[in-house]
């Protein structure tokens, strides 16, 4: 348990002070102040659909409080004033013509059509609650599905939703049963649990906190984290470690940034992935590299796979 109120600094200098069990990281400028004539106002984004991360922004409005632009913010240690297009374009989504800022019905006999009429909200949550009980007394309950996606801030609601309406059909469905949901599956059968590439990410300090290392060597296999930014890992923290001589080897069947300054480009086949781990594991075997007191601890089935 840390101490409360203790100060100190980090190896950047930036002074720091233990709250409980967390340190705070003061910012040179508060949290909203003016930019010529702009207001700015720093928060965190997690911009739909499918972003898990959570960087730090910038928001610009005008004095008429319209959103101008969005930023990264450079105070905030997670993405240190990075961000990717879908923040960047929050401005566009926001004002976009086509973007649906009411209730709309449409009769169901013009479906497949753009025949929409605006109604308010009181209609739109009555019409929704008679369609469902008209369900449940018609067929019961568990007629109904309730799905969601991943990383999404309707879990706690719809949950309660599906269980005081008294289904048990509370689903992970669509995109995650596409990526997310076999990930996780294949992390827990082979790791135990769900994990992310380890970048100093839970140092506030992040990589000048004296207890973290720089790993020698990171493979990335099948996936580009500069553009793929999933399950809370930011992409361009591979290029962080880069610049402090972590070196890269990319299985990619693609020519990319990251393959031409990685140390290694193993460019398998599509669909040749598997030989290449079952090659792996028999030079990692074969020649005695594995860690004997672990695979007698935490694994099973090590001489089938033998």
């Amino acid at each position: 348990m840390a101490e409360h109120g203790v100060e100190g600094y980090n190896n950047s200098g930036v002074s720091t002070q233990l709250i409980g069990d967390f340190i705070e990281v003061p910012h040179e400028k508060p949290w909203r102040y003016q930019e010529g004539d702009l207001t700015v106002t720093r928060g965190s984004a997690w911009s739909g659909p499918g972003c898990h991360d959570g960087c730090g922004v910038l928001l610009y409005t005008d004095k008429d409080g319209k959103l101008v632009k969005v930023e990264g913010d450079p105070e905030n240690p997670y993405n240190k004033g990075r961000l990717c297009v879908r923040c960047l374009d929050v401005p566009e989504v926001t004002y976009n013509k086509d973007r649906l800022l009411y209730p709309m019905k449409r009769d169901p006999k013009d479906r497949g059509k753009d025949k929409w009429e605006r109604i308010s909200w009181d209609e739109a949550i009555d019409l929704v609650a008679d369609t469902f009980l008209d369900i449940k007394e018609k067929y019961g309950a568990e007629a109904v599905v309730f799905g969601q996606g991943t990383g999404r801030d309707i879990a706690a609601y719809i949950t309660r939703l599906c269980w005081s309406f008294g289904s048990p059909n509370y689903v992970l469905f669509l995109s995650g049963c596409a990526c997310y949901l076999p990930r996780v599956a294949g992390m827990a059968a082979t790791a135990g649990s769900f994990w992310v590439a380890d970048c100093s990410q839970q140092f506030t300090d992040r990589y000048d906190n004296p207890e973290y290392k720089i790993p020698e060597t990171m493979f990335i296999w099948g996936n580009y984290p500069l553009r793929a930014n999933s399950d809370g890992f930011y992409g361009h923290w591979v290029v962080d470690l880069m610049k402090r001589g972590m070196e890269v080897v990319m299985i990619d069947p693609k020519v990319t940034w990251l393959s031409a300054h990685s140390r290694l480009h193993l460019r398998v086949r599509p669909g040749c992935d598997a030989a290449l781990a079952l090659g792996f594991l028999n030079v990692i075997i074969n020649e005695d590299l594995y860690d004997h007191e672990f695979v007698e601890k935490w694994t099973y089935g090590f001489d089938q796979l033998r």
